[in-house]
């Protein structure tokens, strides 16, 4: 895993049509995911390159934490989440992942 900062940017709200192509194509070159949320883009890293913390968490909230790392999760503290502004974020990271909202995955 990379040490170096990241810079969160503002953005636009990224299409949804293209996410999940756009995550596999980054698992399978093992890239990291950029999406975008509240006006910031995000890079989660390859899911082998997440830290071990991860598996070791039961908390959504701490395995967020963990999967943005500290810089991009005090970017998205900075807009005032609300709760459900909350389970946004993790439906956007599933859907970045390749995940279907849907079915909860």
């Amino acid at each position: 895993m990379s040490t170096s900062k990241k810079t969160v940017k503002k953005t636009e709200n990224a299409k949804p049509d293209t996410a999940a192509a756009d995550a596999a194509k980054a698992e399978a070159l093992e890239q990291p995911v950029i999406f975008e949320h509240r006006g910031l883009t995000f890079e989660l890293p390859h899911p082998l390159d997440m830290p071990l913390e991860l598996l070791e968490t039961d908390d959504e909230v701490e395995a967020v934490r963990l999967m943005l790392g500290d810089e991009q999760w005090q970017a998205y503290k900075a807009t005032k989440p609300r709760v459900r502004d909350f389970g946004a974020l993790v439906d956007a990271i599933s859907e970045a992942q390749g995940g279907d909202d849907e079915s909860g995955n």
